[in-house]
């Protein structure tokens, strides 16, 4: 039977191991460790010797969090009609395809909205399936924004009441 080291009241990030408990896990041993958060989490040995596991989750947690902080950049969200830098076609939502039997090449317009796509396919070129295919499923599929009730025009507010 292999050694097993004690571990017991020693640290490994932000949890400290408490006991062994009596499960094992590809013959290693599990202990019960404390986390700094409060939650009690079992590891198993040769994770916390390694360093692979060294809180709860909740050290993931925060580093997520922390990076997306220092990540997020409001001018990479989807603000207006320019394409990606990565795109093909030169035009957002265009991608290309090749038929099946022919094995021409086509273009597709494609919008995603909550999570469902949609397409148009067929286009001889990428502008054409910009404006006669992108372009309509976005006013077709894209809720309607509501109009802000001012308006600014060369500097001056123009507020708009509405009539009952």
């Amino acid at each position: 039977m292999a050694r097993s080291n004690n571990l017991t009241g020693q640290r490994f990030g932000r949890l400290v191991s408490l006991n062994k408990t009596d499960q094992r896990k590809n013959g290693h041993v599990v202990w019960r460790c404390q986390c700094d958060c409060g939650k009690e989490v079992n590891v198993v040995s040769s994770y916390l010797t390694s360093g692979d596991t060294r809180s709860c989750g909740c050290l993931k947690a925060e580093i997520d969090k922390s990076i997306l902080k220092e990540r997020y950049d409001p001018s990479s969200l989807f603000l207006g009609k320019e394409p990606r830098k990565d795109s093909s076609t030169g035009y957002r939502g265009v991608s290309r395809y090749l038929t099946r039997k022919s094995r021409e090449e086509r273009y597709r317009a494609w919008l995603t909205v909550k999570g469902k796509k949609y397409y148009k396919s067929g286009f001889l070129t990428a502008e054409d399936a910009y404006f006669n295919g992108r372009l309509k499923l976005e006013k077709e599929y894209l809720p309607k924004q509501k109009q802000p009730p001012y308006k600014i025009v060369e500097g001056c507010l123009f507020i708009r009441f509405l009539q009952r």
